[in-house]
């Protein structure tokens, strides 16, 4: 017998919320959606994401809102009462936002296509060149990433497979919307139009 301990299994509570459909093929086509996905994988959630996904997938995540950097959801789990998932995405300084918004607005093609749900790599680029990561999981140091998370699951793990399935969630809006990810580090489709 193995020194390792056995947890039983548990099945979380059905619930009809967000079903992930990009999740099924492996997070869309797009070369910006395989990154989202590329860069969790990176930051070691290569297991949490496995059973992210099947949260994702089976409609577990409720409620989803961003709000400028923030994103806050419901992901319901084995109790009675949804878990609460903040993300908090670092947004730049003021200095360095307004560098990021005229850059940006110096290629209005680019900003065109923004706007159409696509994303130019000249906008990664540009992020890059002011020493910020457009992406999630840029390192600020070891074992800290530019974005916080938090579960009020029991798991000791962070991020837990609740915030998995947000986070998988919130990949399947970037593929279809890679405004978002500007809009996470605090920079709105109106300031690019100005």
């Amino acid at each position: 017998m193995s020194g390792k301990k056995r947890y039983p299994v548990r099945i979380p509570r059905f619930a009809a919320g967000i079903r992930a459909q990009e999740s099924r093929t492996g997070g869309g086509r797009s070369w910006w959606a395989r990154e989202w996905t590329r860069r969790l994988e990176a930051m070691g959630l290569r297991g949490r994401l496995g059973r992210g996904k099947s949260y994702a997938l089976s409609g577990q995540v409720t409620a989803l809102e961003i709000a400028g950097n923030r994103v806050r959801a419901k992901v319901q789990g084995t109790r009675p009462a949804p878990y609460a998932v903040t993300l908090d995405f670092r947004a730049p300084d003021d200095a360095t936002h307004t560098r990021l918004v005229a850059a940006l607005r110096r290629e209005p093609m680019t900003v065109a296509r923004l706007l159409a749900d696509d994303l130019p790599t000249e906008v990664e680029e540009v992020f890059k060149a002011e020493g910020f990561d457009l992406f999630p999981g840029g390192k600020l140091g070891p074992g800290r990433y530019d974005m916080t998370t938090a579960c009020s699951c029991p798991d000791y793990a962070n991020p837990c497979k609740h915030t998995s399935a947000v986070l998988l969630i919130l990949g399947e809006e970037v593929a279809r919307r890679p405004m978002t990810l500007l809009e996470l580090r605090g920079i709105l489709p109106e300031e690019l139009c100005g």
